[in-house]
Parts: structure tokens; sequence; C-alpha cells
């Protein structure tokens, strides 16, 4: 473990995932959407002036310590899951790693035990505490969680947050639901990008091989539309390995369909420039980071169950089938045989991005947040708006 002793911080950021996004090595697989939202707004304050380090796991080529100006922490590798002496082993880790840490804020992102044990330990040491949603289902976590102590002890992470965040007006009306609590909604943020130029030649899929994601959904779209292409990105889950070998056999037997392995970000992002639409099947979902990089390039969005905040419907940015899958495979046969036309969709879907989920609006309103309530400001100085230079860093 590397714990950066003398040091203190005006934020820390505990995703233990994010660590791919640190990593030099290209041929890592790329992490996910909570994890390139908490990188992006990680970088974000550390340019506007802010102390930021994340807390997070090694990767087997190891780590810098800094990246664009956020110290790395990194802690033992994750043990619960394992039995009582695992989560005892991982109660232990994370105590040695947060205790020693010196930040006014910590920030814990994504459900689970972590969100309770994080709590309790950044409470303890008089600090604030702040929970980031990634999904609705956050809000209705007994359908995910494993065991009766991994919801109880989320719960109670939620409970103890000074201030919640969430991504949408749908998470922010469960999480009062639920908590009781009003949380405080900031948008996810779209990282600029060039606007594709070139003819959409496949829909893309890119997401975790887990249930609910229903990567089988796409599959049976690839089947429903013969004359269009189909491009499959999928990282193993490994709480269920089983659906990755499934899914490749399955694939393997279609025609239109090209199955592609996990790879770098960069890799990742290139794939979107030859996009027709991206494609979201799961049966739920927070703001869908893939929706925000394909809206970016001017591609659509194409979404099978969730339409977050009905952004999708209500400002012409693809195309919604309300959970019917007959009616997903009509929208995508009309979006297929209108792929030489999108440059008014993608003027709308790259006008949209810009103006909802734009950096700066992003920062601005987190900076507000991490003040927690009204209390002496975690970030008191952060009132110098990111300069061009720094803007041009996030392209």
């Amino acid at each position: 473990m590397r714990r950066e002793r003398g040091m203190s911080f005006d934020v820390a950021f505990y995703l233990p995932s994010l660590g791919p996004l640190l990593s030099p090595a290209e041929e890592l697989p790329c992490a996910g959407g909570a994890e390139t939202q908490i990188w992006l707004l990680a970088r974000g304050l550390a340019q506007r002036g802010a102390r930021v380090c994340v807390v997070v796991t090694n990767t087997p080529r190891g780590l810098p310590r800094e990246v664009d100006g956020v110290t790395v922490v990194v802690r033992p590798p994750l043990r619960a899951g394992r039995g009582i002496r695992g989560k005892a082993a991982e109660v232990h880790a994370l105590w040695r790693t947060l205790a020693p840490l010196d930040a006014q804020v910590v920030v814990q992102r994504t459900a689970g035990i972590s969100t309770g044990l994080v709590a309790v330990i950044t409470r303890l040491k008089r600090r604030r505490f702040v929970y980031s949603s990634a999904n609705v289902i956050d809000f209705d976590f007994d359908a995910l969680a494993s065991t009766a102590i991994e919801l109880r002890l989320f719960n109670l992470g939620v409970r103890l947050a000074e201030t919640i965040v969430v991504q949408t007006d749908e998470q922010a009306h469960r999480c009062l639901e639920r908590f009781r609590r009003h949380p405080t909604v900031i948008g996810s943020i779209a990282e600029p990008a060039a606007t594709k130029t070139g003819i959409g030649d496949a829909f893309l899929w890119v997401g975790r091989l887990i249930g609910y994601k229903q990567p089988h959904a796409f599959l049976d779209l690839a089947l429903a539309v013969p004359e269009a292409r189909f491009r499959m990105v999928g990282l193993p889950a490994a709480d269920d390995p089983g659906l990755a070998a499934e899914v490749e056999e399955r694939a393997s037997g279609i025609d239109n369909v090209e199955l592609l392995g996990p790879r770098s970000r960069p890799q990742l992002l290139a794939l979107y420039d030859a996009a027709v639409a991206v494609v979201n099947t799961a049966d739920f979902e927070g703001m869908p980071n893939i929706f925000l990089e394909g809206w970016s390039r001017g591609v659509p969005a194409l979404a099978l169950s969730h339409d977050p905040d009905k952004v999708i419907v209500t400002h012409g940015l693809g195309a919604f089938a309300r959970g019917s899958p007959a009616e997903l495979a009509d929208l995508a046969r009309l979006m297929w045989s209108s792929r030489h036309d999108q440059l008014a969709l993608a003027v709308r879907c790259v006008e949209y991005v810009q103006r909802s989920h734009n950096l700066e609006t992003a920062l601005t309103a987190w900076i507000d947040a991490l003040r927690v309530d009204g209390a002496t400001p975690a970030l008191p100085a952060l009132v110098r708006p990111l300069d061009h230079a720094s803007s041009t860093q996030l392209r």
C-alpha cells in the first residue's frame, strides 16, 4: 500500500476501480461510466487549483503517484466477498488507507458495502462524507445487494452522508422516496470531442457483461435487423462470469455481429466515430456515459428500457423503445436506413451536451456541493474558472 503522508487534500474520491484510467498501459480495459465521471471531475477540480486525490487499487503495471495534478493513493486489493475473514480484512485495509488520509471531504461513488465503511471511517475522523450515486437502482438496492449486511451498510452510508449527489431528477425522486433525503442534482460531464464526419457502419453496444445490462437483448436486435451491422464491446464481470461465455458463443453464430473484447479508453472512443447509434439495453441506469460520449460526437442514442429524465424523447437525441424489443427493432431499421442523413440529429446531440453537460457547469455545482450543507467551505478558493489552456486539455 502506498500512503501519502504529510499531505492534506481538499477532497478525496474513493473509487477503487478507477485505476485503469490512470495507468499508462493502454492495453488495460477501460473503466466504466462511474469511474470516467469521477476522473473527469477530479481532474477538473485539480485544474481549478484544488488539492485532490483518488483512492484506487493498483493495476498489474502499477500506477504513477500523480496524474494531471491529482494525487493517486493506492489501497490494498479488495477482499470483500470472501467470507467473514475477507470482510474483516477489507475493514482493516480501508482503515489503514483512509485513517491516515488528511482530506476535508471524502466522496464515495457506487452502491455497496464500501459506502457504509467509508462513511463510518470518515465520520469517525470528523471529516465530511459525500455519497455520489451512479444509478437509479442505488435507491432500490434491495434488488442488487447480495447479502443483508451489504444492504445495511449501504443504507447506513447514505444516511451518514452530509450530502448526496445524484445525476438526474429521476434519481433525486427515488432518493427522497427511499431515504427522505433531498439530494443535490448535478449533471454528468460530457468530455468535449470532435463531431464525427463519416457515415456510421454499425450500431455500438458498450458495457459490462452482467445481467441487468441485458447483452442478449442486443444480440436479439441483431437477429431482428439482419440488414444492419452491430458492434459489441463487452467487459466480463467477476460476479457473472458465465454470461460472458454465453454472449461469446451466441455472437459467434450471428453473421452481422462483431464481438470485441475489452479495450483501452482511446481505443474505445475511436469506435464512436463509426457508430450509427449507441445502443443501451440495460434495465436501469443513471445517466449512461456511453450516451454522453456518443452525443458529444453527434451520435444518437437508441435505448430499450430506460430514457434518463426522458431526455432522449424530449430533446430528440435518438430513439426510445419503451421496453419493447419489437419497437427497438423497428427504430433500429429506421436509423439504419436513414444513417446517411443524420446531420440535424447530430447537431441536436452536440448542442444538448454542450448546454447541459459541460465541465464548467458541473465543476461549479460540485464545488458548491462540497461545502456540505452550508458548512465551512471545503474549497474556499476555487472561484477561478478553467482557462482556455486547461479546457483544451480535456479534449
